[in-house]
């Protein structure tokens, strides 16, 4: 995710290697399967974080408050993202600074050190009082390019990490529902595809929730793609009775067959209907089932590569950000609010923007901006900056 959100910005950068254009174009790059692939290993871990929570003995109404904390904490989190992109040059703060006091909220509020790091913890309530603090002052402080009001942080489309809460909170209460029931999970993907069909029809009652959110996509075709996870997640998972590596690779790979040819028979209805197009930007159906084969097929792949042939050399390299993705993701404006910062104190930018003139450079500029996130991510995270939502 952050290689490609980055090399968009590079000159000359083949249409391969970005976002299927036209936007609502019947179609696909493997850019347009990057973050669904987030949104499957989050359903993922969902078996094994939620699952293990309740194993522990903990009641069912303890894990519904853990999820809606852990939503309400990305949405927040994706609103101010989002803000960020219509920040007003008006406004108070400079934007750099804003930016930065944004993050630093984030992480205050959001922070949580293993039982290690006895410094952070001893802090622990005022830090978090302080990092609320810091973000309350942040959204009044905000100023927008509309018009003028005394709040103008708004949940405009609740960005990468708002739509993440979104699914996973639907996705969580299904797993709630159907446990490890793979029949159950499998059920519940097919009737979240059908909600979203009915959206797009115009079939759903206009509640004031849908006002704010987008039916379709957010609570319907992407929790979809998330639930598909779980079901992956249900077979790794300790209960499971499929626990022969081979057999779990077996059953994987049919079950990603099964799921792109779900896609295949929906998108040979695409000229009835654009819910049946292979599109990102829309979050249809079809982009979501597709998108989710593909990532399984290439998990059975490093599945076997990993964990059956024990090939781990180079594993260190990308731990610190599989430990820790939504830190590793967040890493990134951080960092671009500093280059910016630097050019508003110096009054000359930093040559790294100018590296995307080329294409080589600027495809190098990238991949190195990856590699350095993951470095940073695992060197905060060994003194005790590791925030979790």
């Amino acid at each position: 995710m952050i290689f490609v959100n980055d090399v968009g910005g590079v000159t000359g950068v083949p249409g391969w290697m970005k976002h299927v254009e036209p936007p609502d174009a019947d179609g696909m790059t493997f850019v347009d399967v990057v973050f669904p692939a987030f949104l499957f290993i989050v359903g993922m871990s969902i078996p094994l974080s939620l699952g293990k929570y309740l194993q522990s003995g903990k009641s069912l109404l303890a894990a519904q408050k853990q999820i809606l904390l852990r939503t309400l904490g990305l949405l927040t989190v994706g609103v101010f993202m989002v803000n960020e992109d219509t920040y007003s040059k008006a406004a108070l703060l400079p934007k750099p600074v804003w930016t930065l006091l944004v993050y630093l909220g984030i992480i205050l509020l959001w922070n949580r050190p293993s039982a290690a790091e006895s410094a952070w913890r001893k802090f622990d309530l005022w830090r978090r009082i302080l990092g609320g603090l810091v973000l309350l002052a942040m959204a009044f402080l905000y100023r927008g390019e509309g018009e003028r009001s005394w709040m103008e942080l708004r949940p405009q489309w609740w960005g990468i990490i708002g739509l993440i809460g979104w699914a996973s909170l639907v996705a969580s209460y299904v797993y709630l529902a159907a446990r490890n029931q793979l029949s159950g999970l499998i059920g519940a993907i097919a009737l979240l595809c059908c909600l979203s069909f009915a959206d797009h029809q115009g079939c759903l009652p206009s509640w004031w929730l849908f006002q704010y959110v987008d039916v379709a996509s957010a609570l319907a075709s992407q929790p979809a793609i998330v639930v598909a996870g779980v079901v992956a997640g249900v077979v790794l998972s300790p209960q499971s009775t499929i626990q022969a590596p081979r057999e779990r690779v077996r059953w994987l790979a049919l079950y990603g067959a099964g799921l792109a040819l779900a896609a295949h028979l929906l998108h040979t209805l695409h000229e009835l209907h654009p819910m049946f197009f292979i599109n990102k930007i829309n979050a249809t159906v079809p982009w979501g089932l597709w998108c989710s084969a593909i990532t399984i097929w290439v998990w059975c792949v490093i599945y076997g590569m990993v964990d059956m042939r024990g090939w781990r050399r180079g594993v260190f390299l990308v731990a610190p950000a599989g430990e820790n993705s939504l830190f590793a993701y967040i890493l990134v404006p951080i960092l671009y609010a500093l280059f910016d910062l630097w050019e508003l104190v110096f009054g000359a930018p930093l040559p790294y923007w100018s590296l995307g003139d080329q294409l080589t450079t600027g495809i190098l500029r990238s991949f190195v901006l990856a590699c350095a996130v993951v470095w940073i991510t695992g060197g905060l995270r060994r003194i005790g900056v590791q925030p979790r939502i």
